[in-house]
């Protein structure tokens, strides 16, 4: 299927249109002078009245040659004002002090934006990409806006990028894994979420820079993850040995992996399916970018936890393996409760590796598709581990180490990706 959706945005909307209400005068700040009698405050000329005050301005008063505690109130009329009254004349003026009026608010003001509203059709859970230009011209270099699994027909989407006087798009079909495996991965639909923890967060370190500034992300493109940390089973079956500390289970999470370890792994998998034909051009494994993991372990929560506050860790046993409860060991993936997404062991067992080169902060304000550094010593790790407390297991929790690092509680689980533009 190739399905051309063709649509400028001049035939049903105005860009950019903006509806203001606002005093019918302009917004200004005033402006008075005070009068000295000796060393005393005694009136304040009002010189211009200003405009747009909802409420009556503060008055202060600033230098004075070391006099100080006049002070005034003023009075308003249609945002207007119209006068001060002075209730304290202070004292030891020496010389003139300025007087500061507050600023009038701004006036309210309402921006409509209008937006294409797209209407996909096709078979549910059917992935696709939905792609753009500007022009279709001679050219045809279509550009993705969002992969996605259509959850229902017909699907809506809304393209907020959109102000431009003409925009064409198109809907095609994604290829995609041969029967990727619902029982081990789960698409993640793109969205928009909050990276890092307030300052405020309960049990969040005081001294610790690396859970801020909070970032809006944006994440424009689906993708698969794994339900489940890569187990011991898994591992062995690709590399041909299990490096992992603890044993007896073919379930437990591989541990005792490094970076290097964990990368490998995923190309060599890359590789096994493609070779079976189960990976069409340009779909790879990986492991997740840290703003993968970050959207898939919260789930849409904006809580410590992707279950909740959980201010007691009376749930967290529940959902997670960690110091408390683990019994000094890692144990089989998928023994607790899942996340909202259904992902498992989002919270403890083993902390887990993400793609990029660590930043020991987050950038702030607002990013799309994150990939991190270009560059550096270590790599993120997330989650928690098995012999942490219960606060190195929230959502926001993260460490860096370096690339060959290994240890008992240090694993991985994987992402199924599309590297098509």
């Amino acid at each position: 299927m190739k399905n051309e959706l063709r649509h400028s945005i001049l035939g049903f909307a105005l860009l950019g249109l903006i509806l203001t209400t606002e005093p019918s005068y302009a917004e200004r700040t005033a402006l008075g002078t005070a009068i000295l009698f000796k060393t005393f405050v005694i009136l304040v000329d009002v010189t211009d009245g200003g405009a747009g005050y909802v409420t009556p301005p503060t008055v202060s008063f600033i230098g004075g040659g070391g006099g100080g505690g006049a002070v005034a109130v003023a009075t308003i009329t249609n945002g207007v004002v119209i006068g001060v009254t002075v209730t304290d004349a202070g004292t030891n003026y020496t010389s003139i002090p300025s007087v500061v009026f507050s600023a009038p608010p701004p006036a309210t003001t309402l921006v409509v934006r209008s937006a294409p509203l797209l209407t996909v059709n096709g078979a549910s859970n059917l992935p696709v990409s939905i792609q753009y230009f500007d022009s279709l011209g001679n050219t045809n270099r279509w550009l993705t806006l969002t992969n996605v699994n259509l959850t229902g027909s017909p699907w809506i989407w809304c393209d907020t990028g959109a102000f431009l006087p003409t925009r064409f798009y198109r809907v095609t079909d994604l290829p995609i894994p041969a029967n990727p495996d619902p029982a081990r991965l789960a698409w993640i639909t793109p969205g928009s979420f909050t990276m890092g923890s307030p300052v405020t967060e309960q049990d969040r370190n005081p001294d610790s820079v690396s859970e801020g500034p909070q970032t809006q992300v944006t994440l424009t493109r689906g993708y698969y993850i794994g339900k489940y940390e890569v187990t011991q089973g898994e591992y062995a079956a690709v590399i041909g040995r299990d490096p992992s500390y603890f044993h007896g289970d073919t379930n437990l999470p591989v541990e005792t992996v490094s970076w290097n370890d964990a990368t490998n792994y995923c190309a060599k998998l890359t590789g096994r399916e493609a070779a079976a034909g189960r990976l069409p051009t340009g779909w790879v494994y990986r492991l997740p970018t840290e703003a993968e993991w970050d959207y898939a372990c919260r789930a849409g929560t904006t809580t410590r936890f992707s279950f909740g506050e959980d201010p007691t860790y009376s749930l967290l046993g529940q959902y997670a393996w960690y110091r408390d409860n683990s019994g000094n060991r890692s144990h089989p993936v998928g023994a607790k409760l899942p996340n909202p997404w259904g992902l498992y062991d989002m919270h403890g067992n083993v902390i887990e590796w993400c793609l990029d080169w660590w930043d020991a902060r987050y950038p702030g304000g607002g990013v799309v598709d994150p990939k991190g550094p270009v560059s550096g010593p270590d790599h993120p790790l997330r989650g928690g581990a098995w012999e942490g407390p219960g606060a190195s297991v929230r959502s926001a929790y993260r460490a860096g180490r370096p690339a060959d690092q290994i240890w008992w509680s240090i694993g991985f689980r994987v992402v199924l990706a599309s590297t098509q533009p």
